[in-house]
């Protein structure tokens, strides 16, 4: 779904984004070779676009098993961050909306008939996860706000394919017993 919001000259697309956990280990799709008009020649968590007359949580539910076939239980809201992309290019062509992403995290799933629509399904340790060939944004996001907050709010910029901003809006700290 895409919205358009004062102030910002590029529509405000919604999207989805879920990090699915087993065993250390963190589910990403490969699109190293892959045409896919955002990620080719990256690897990025499953997720996709908001349709109408849909919820966030609808989205993600749609989203993972049309995709991956994955099969989800309990998801878990765990943040949001808007892409601003006004001077933002992938590959050298401009992207034409910024993009909101929710994020949820799901360790119950049935992942049985596992198939990829688009990209390879790559189970990656989490500790080798910087490794990967990462968006710039998506890098920061991995390093500074995913697992170091209970739920977080921020906005990325970037020039070309350089994360140029990154801004924490909110966040809700994990509670020590």
């Amino acid at each position: 779904m895409t919205l358009r919001l004062k102030g910002m000259p590029l529509p405000l697309e919604i999207a989805t984004a879920c990090l699915l956990r087993k065993e250390g280990k963190t589910l990403f799709i490969d699109y190293t070779n892959y045409p896919h008009r955002i990620h080719f020649g990256k690897y990025s968590p499953p997720g996709g676009r908001l349709e109408e007359g849909e919820t966030i949580e609808d989205c993600v539910r749609r989203e993972i098993p049309e995709e991956q076939g994955i099969v989800l239980g309990r998801v878990i809201y765990i943040g949001e961050v808007t892409f601003l992309n006004e001077r933002r290019t992938i590959n050298g062509k401009p992207m034409k909306k910024n993009v909101k992403v929710h994020f949820y995290e799901c360790r119950d799933f049935d992942d049985t008939r596992m198939k990829a629509k688009e990209g390879v399904p790559v189970w990656v340790d989490d500790n080798k996860v910087l490794d990967l060939p990462l968006h710039e944004g998506d890098r920061f996001i991995w390093q500074n706000w995913l697992g170091k907050y209970k739920e977080f709010q921020g906005e990325i910029e970037h020039e070309g394919e350089k994360l140029t901003s990154a801004k924490l809006i909110s966040k809700i700290d994990w509670i020590k017993s």
